[in-house]
């Protein structure tokens, strides 16, 4: 191989190789300019799904989490007395969004990606749910959010943990029916949901 050639190979692989670590910098990697940036334009949007994103994996998998993120944002949209457009980097900067509905706990932390790039993130807490039945009618519940399509969550999912948001429940229990709702904030302490008759 001629020396030209040899030159001319070793510049592309160059070129390729900072070319990769530009695209993962600029396109894997999420600054923390840029995590504030798409946590305004979920609020701005009222977007719970690309809110959602901006938190680690395991969190956006917690069941019915796609509910409360919606919450989530559209309560920060509707009551923020921060302006909107600042309210990704009020997060980032740890302090708390004024006006919502509850104080909503959100934490940054980072991850090393290829070992050189920091990727920001959000993390909070799962606010476990405790029912307690004082309606006469036994510990026999059942329990459906009725956010969008009615789903039933049963007690241990609750007792494990709802990502923060506010969700609409309706509990019935014999012949008892009657519509509840808890608001988690993120700051992963229980919450305590009584559930009573007209009559109790």
């Amino acid at each position: 191989m001629k020396k030209k050639d040899i030159i001319a190979l070793a510049i592309a692989a160059v070129i390729v190789v900072f070319g990769g670590v530009m695209f993962v910098k600029t396109q894997v990697a999420v600054s923390e300019n840029h995590l504030a940036a798409n946590i305004t334009k979920a609020v701005q949007n009222k977007d719970g799904d690309l809110f959602l994103k901006q938190f680690s994996k395991d969190q956006q998998d917690i069941k019915f989490s796609e509910i409360g993120a919606k919450s989530v944002v559209t309560d920060m949209h509707n009551n923020s007395t921060d302006s909107i457009s600042e309210i990704g980097k009020i997060i980032v900067d740890g302090r708390h969004v004024a006006g919502t509905k509850v104080t909503y706990h959100f934490n940054v932390e980072s991850k090393k990606v290829l070992g050189l790039f920091n990727s920001y993130y959000l993390t909070t807490r799962k606010s476990p749910v405790k029912l307690y039945n004082y309606t006469g009618y036994g510990d026999s519940m059942q329990v459906k959010i009725t956010d969008g399509k009615d789903q039933t969550i049963t007690k241990r999912e609750l007792s494990s943990g709802l990502f923060p948001g506010k969700y609409n429940l309706d509990v019935s229990t014999g012949d008892y029916e009657g519509a509840y709702w808890v608001h988690g904030s993120g700051d992963g302490d229980t919450i305590d949901l009584e559930i009573t008759s007209d009559d109790y």
